[in-house]
């Protein structure tokens, strides 16, 4: 099942065969994750892309006073990872976690630049991904940035209603660059 998720979001972008997408999915690696359940620690060399089949994931960081703080979430069919630290095989500066119970294929550092070398056409797939994810992130800063507390949950709930329905509040507060008890206050109006 998970497989076929994947198969199906790579030909939504490109024109491989039905044997080329058999081989690209040999290349990945499919594990079932707990809510909660670690999958990338903070400090530990970032070496792996995750793909979600199912559930929600965060990346998320801690910070000086001991505050989760999470900078993105992923859902069904969409990619996660600390990006930089990936790209430069380095330690991560945040922790990637299950937010529900996840079925997640990942491929590993190596593994990824093997099948890009014998998938050209997968450089296009992963180029959309990642123009995708950033164009995300542009948008949560614009949220912080142009609109009030209020007015940033009120657009991101009328925008991505999935989310809010589907994601703890207190990681959804943090996301926003909110307090739990804020949003709570928020919501009650």
């Amino acid at each position: 099942m998970a497989e076929s998720i994947l198969k199906n979001h790579i030909k939504s972008y490109t024109n491989l065969s039905e044997e080329e997408l058999t081989e690209v999915l040999s290349f990945f690696d499919c594990q079932s994750y707990k809510k909660k359940e670690t999958l990338l620690p903070t400090s530990n060399r970032c070496d792996k892309l995750f793909f979600v089949a199912k559930g929600c994931l965060q990346l998320y960081f801690i910070d000086d006073l001991g505050h989760k703080k999470t900078t993105q979430f992923a859902l069904e069919s969409w990619w996660l990872t600390d990006f930089l630290a990936f790209q430069n095989q380095k330690r991560s500066n945040f922790t990637i976690e299950a937010v529900e119970n996840s079925i997640i294929l990942s491929i590993s550092f190596s593994k990824y630049n093997e099948l890009l070398s014998k998938f050209p056409l997968l450089e296009k797939y992963f180029r959309s991904i990642y123009e995708t994810a950033y164009g995300a992130a542009l948008m949560r800063l614009k949220y912080i940035n142009s609109y009030s507390k209020e007015e940033m949950f009120f657009r991101f709930r009328e925008d991505f209603p999935e989310f809010v329905q589907r994601v703890p509040q207190y990681s959804l507060a943090s996301f926003l660059g909110l307090t739990p008890e804020y949003l709570s206050e928020i919501k009650r109006k």
